[in-house]
C-alpha cells in the first residue's frame, strides 16, 4: 500500500513539474525562444540516454531518481531566471527523470498510473493560470514531495519478469505522432487569445481529465482500436480549436490528453530493456514534443 501510494505520489509531482515549471513556466518565461530554450532540450536528451546505463557506480532505479531529483530541488531555487548552465543541467535532471519514472511501473499498475496523471492534470488545470514568474515555491514544493517519496521507496525493486516485451521503433511511431500533435495544439491554444479554456473552463478541463482517465481505465480495448480512437479525438480537438468552439474543446481535448497518455506510459511500462526505453523517450518526449512547438510557433497548421 505505500509503496502503491509513493509511486502515484512520486509519478504525479513529477509530471506536475514538467507541466507547470519545464513546459509552462520556463517555456513561457522565455518567450518560445528555442535557442535560449537549446541548452535545456540538450540537456534532456542526454539526461535521457545517460539515465538508460549504470553511471556513478548506481544501477538501481530509485538510486539514479534520488540523485536526479536532488539536482532538480536545488535547481528548483533558482527559478525562474536561469542561465545556459543552470538550464542544461535542468534539462539533464528531468531528462533523468522521464523514462526511470515510468520504469518504475508494471503495465497492470493502472490503478497507480490512474492517481498519478489524475494529480498532475488536476493541479495542472487548477495552476495553470497562476503567474509564471511566481511559480518557485512550486518548483520547490513538487520536487520535494517527489524526492521524498523516492527516499521511501528507495529498496524498491523493480519487477523485470512483468515487463516481458520489446517493442519495434515502428510501434513507437504513433506515440510519437500523438505527443507531437498534443504539443503543437497545446502551444497553439496557449497563445490563442480568443480560445483562453484553461482561465474560463478550469472545472470543466479537470473533469474531463478524469473522464479521459477513466474510459481508458475502464474500457478494454484493442490497440489498434485504441490508436484509431486517439486518432478520431485529435480530429475532433483540432477541428473545434479552427472553428473557435472554447467550451466544446474544454471537453473534448482534456479527454483526449489524458486517454492516448494512459494508452502511452502504458505501452512504455512494458519495454523489458532499460537502455531501449530511454533511447526511445528521446524520440517519444523530447523530439516529438519539441517539435511540436517548433510547428505550433512556425504556425504551419493554422
Amino acid at each position: 500500500m505505500i509503496h502503491s501510494v509513493a509511486l502515484s505520489l512520486l509519478l504525479g509531482f513529477e509530471l506536475t513539474y514538467y507541466l507547470l515549471i519545464v513546459q509552462t513556466g520556463i517555456v513561457a518565461h522565455y518567450n518560445s525562444d528555442l535557442a535560449t530554450l537549446f541548452p535545456m532540450f540538450l540537456g534532456g536528451v542526454m539526461g535521457t540516454w545517460l539515465s538508460g546505463i549504470s553511471w556513478m557506480g548506481l544501477k538501481n532505479p530509485l538510486h539514479k531518481i534520488i540523485v536526479a531529483l536532488t539536482l532538480q530541488l536545488f535547481l528548483s531555487f533558482l527559478y525562474p531566471d536561469f542561465n545556459i548552465f543552470s538550464l542544461f543541467l535542468l534539462g539533464l535532471a528531468v531528462g533523468f527523470m522521464a523514462p526511470l519514472g515510468i520504469y518504475l511501473f508494471k503495465a497492470k499498475q493502472q490503478r497507480e498510473l490512474f492517481f498519478a496523471l489524475a494529480i498532475a492534470y488536476t493541479t495542472g488545470t487548477c495552476f495553470f493560470t497562476s503567474a509564471v514568474d511566481d511559480r518557485v515555491f512550486m518548483a520547490i514544493i513538487f520536487t520535494s514531495i517527489a524526492l521524498f517519496c523516492a527516499i521511501v521507496l528507495r529498496n524498491y525493486k523493480v519487477n523485470t519478469e512483468a515487463k516481458t516485451l520489446s517493442y519495434s521503433f515502428i510501434s513507437y511511431l504513433p506515440l510519437m505522432l500523438w505527443i507531437l500533435l498534443d504539443s503543437n495544439l497545446f502551444e497553439t491554444l496557449s497563445r490563442h487569445a480568443g480560445i483562453d479554456i484553461w482561465s474560463k473552463e478550469t472545472s470543466i478541463i479537470a473533469i474531463f481529465h478524469i473522464a479521459g482517465l477513466v474510459a481508458a481505465y475502464f474500457v478494454d480495448a484493442s490497440k489498434i482500436k485504441q490508436h484509431f480512437f486517439i486518432a478520431a479525438l485529435f480530429i475532433a480537438s483540432y477541428s473545434l480549436s479552427y472553428f473557435e468552439l472554447p467550451l466544446l474543446l474544454a471537453m473534448v481535448y482534456p479527454f483526449t490528453i489524458s486517454y492516448y497518455n494512459v494508452v502511452v506510459f502504458t505501452t512504455l511500462s512494458k519495454e523489458v530493456d532499460l537502455s531501449k526505453l530511454a533511447f526511445m523517450m528521446i524520440f517519444v518526449g523530447w523530439i516529438a514534443s519539441g517539435l511540436g512547438l517548433a510547428i505550433a510557433l512556425s504556425r504551419i497548421l493554422h
